[in-house]
This record gives structure tokens, sequence and C-alpha cells, in this order.
């Protein structure tokens, strides 16, 4: 499993967990699961977002070396082709 990938899956199952807890007591009377109060869901949203900032960033730099690399290739094979071009 990816970093991004294991990231986002704790990420969604801390969210759910945070709302669905209610409706867990229901279904088992005999749990008494810890509370997780808002400033905790805070930091975990912030978390997610400073991750995939984080990672965005990178993904935009990795982009720009790609898209450099095509260029130069798209040049090189401008270059073959009008040098076998009959003159």
């Amino acid at each position: 499993m990816s970093e991004a990938r294991m990231h986002t899956v704790f990420g969604i199952l801390f969210v759910v967990s945070f709302f669905g807890s209610d409706q867990l007591s229901k279904v088992l009377p005999e749990w008494n699961d810890p509370k997780v109060g808002l400033i905790s869901l805070v930091i975990a949203l912030i978390w997610l977002v400073v991750f995939f900032l984080a990672r965005g960033g990178a993904m935009l730099d990795e982009f720009k070396v790609i898209r450099d690399r095509l260029e130069r290739l798209e040049r090189k094979l401008d270059a073959l082709e009008e040098s076998r071009l009959p003159r």
C-alpha cells in the first residue's frame, strides 16, 4: 500500500468513525467508545489537507520534469525528421 493510499484510508476511517460512533453504540449496547471531540476532528482534517498539499506540490514538480523531458524528446524527434527529409 502506498503512503498516499494509506493516509487516505486512515483519514477516511477516522472521519467515518467520528460520525458513526453513535450508531455503533446502538448496535452494541455494552460498548463505551472514547469520545473524540471536535478539536480532534479538526486536527485530523488539517493533517489530511497538509498531507495532500505536500504531495500535490511534489506531484507538480514531477509533472514539470516529465513535461520538460517530453518537450526535449519532441525537439529531438523534429530534428531527426528534418535531417531525414530529402533536400
